[in-house]
């Protein structure tokens, strides 16, 4: 509870230092909001949840390993995010980025412990490879997704929330306590960000998330056999909207990389629907998605058929967003 009401005045103070310096997101024709807002507000809880990393680390209650496996590529990721919304910085600063968070990520939490003649084309070289994607796309995922008010900060409480309890259960505590302990703190955030929102993440808080979401994934199926499976079910809103939209942009031959407004929740807004109204939607699905995975995890021998109903349900929900505001109208 402390790290909840600590966050939220600390993201008040932050409003009102980005107000006094201007550091505000200016609406364009791709904006989901009309009027000026402070962004950059999801510094604070970067910046609470790395100094409880560092603390607990310094305690004893999480490894060294463990600690150079998210502080180095959480302080990178946050920091060239946070730079971007400062300077708008050149993707390609970006991208190179978050490739090394990943590389560094990767190289505490797999390879250091791999034999280091391993081969690219072998079943462990392909791991390490998928990793990598895995974590590059989260963060660039998590920050396309960060579009209407509230959004990203509601999904990062539902996945830590339950990803927390999978790690409890399997006796990773000091993982469970730094996945509950953000969740706090981006609850403190929401409170802010909760249409009509008050000031924004920023990229530095999108990505940071994103990149978070990953390691947690794979630290849980690599160290305690939490299957993946059951992130991505908690995580389908985001990457099924995501990927979709980005392999559907790719085929219409568009540049995929520019910024657009063709995301499912996106069009939900351009139809009509509030910020508020798609916030809400969109938390009842996740409350669905959540039982499921829950249940999954439960009754171990049905994950596969649960994790193919909810890309089923899914579909099937995208497809509704698509009839009702369609990605490419007929002329």
């Amino acid at each position: 509870m402390a790290f909840f009401f600590l966050s939220l005045g600390l993201v008040g103070c932050f409003r009102r230092y980005a107000l006094g310096k201007g550091l505000m997101d200016v609406p364009n024709a791709r904006s989901s909001h009309q009027l000026p807002t402070p962004r950059g507000g999801g510094m604070v809880f970067v910046g609470l949840w790395l100094v409880t990393v560092l603390l607990t680390w310094a305690s004893g209650e999480l490894s060294s390993n463990a600690a150079l496996f998210l502080l180095p590529g959480g302080i990178l990721v946050a920091g060239i995010g946070y730079g971007d919304d400062l300077y708008d910085l050149s993707p390609l600063w970006r991208a190179l980025v978050h490739l090394i968070a990943a590389v560094i990520a990767v190289y505490f939490l797999w390879a250091r412990e791999a034999n280091p003649d391993w081969e690219i084309f072998s079943w462990q070289g392909l791991g390490v490879l998928s990793a990598l994607v895995a974590i590059v796309w989260s963060i660039n995922l998590f920050n396309f997704m960060d579009g209407t008010d509230g959004l990203a900060a509601m999904e990062a409480c539902f996945v830590f929330s339950a990803g927390g309890g999978w790690l409890w259960q399997a006796g990773a505590y000091g993982y469970a306590y730094l996945a509950w302990v953000l969740v706090a703190v981006v609850a403190g955030f929401l409170v802010w960000n909760w249409p009509p929102a008050r000031i924004f993440m920023g990229d530095g808080g999108s990505s940071f998330l994103g990149f978070l979401i990953a390691a947690f994934a794979l630290a849980g199926h690599i160290c305690w056999d939490i299957p993946v499976l059951l992130w991505m079910m908690v995580y389908g809103v985001f990457w099924f909207d995501a990927t979709v939209t980005l392999l559907r942009r790719i085929l219409a031959g568009e540049r995929w990389y520019s910024a657009h407004r063709s995301h499912a929740y996106q069009r939900l807004h351009q139809a009509g629907w509030s910020h508020r109204k798609v916030l809400l939607a969109i938390s009842g699905v996740n409350t669905g998605l959540v039982a499921a995975a829950l249940w999954a995890s439960a009754n171990r021998e049905t994950l596969p058929w649960v994790f193919l109903a909810t890309l089923m349900f899914l579909g099937v929900a995208y497809v509704g967003v698509e009839r009702l505001c369609p990605m490419y109208p007929k002329e």
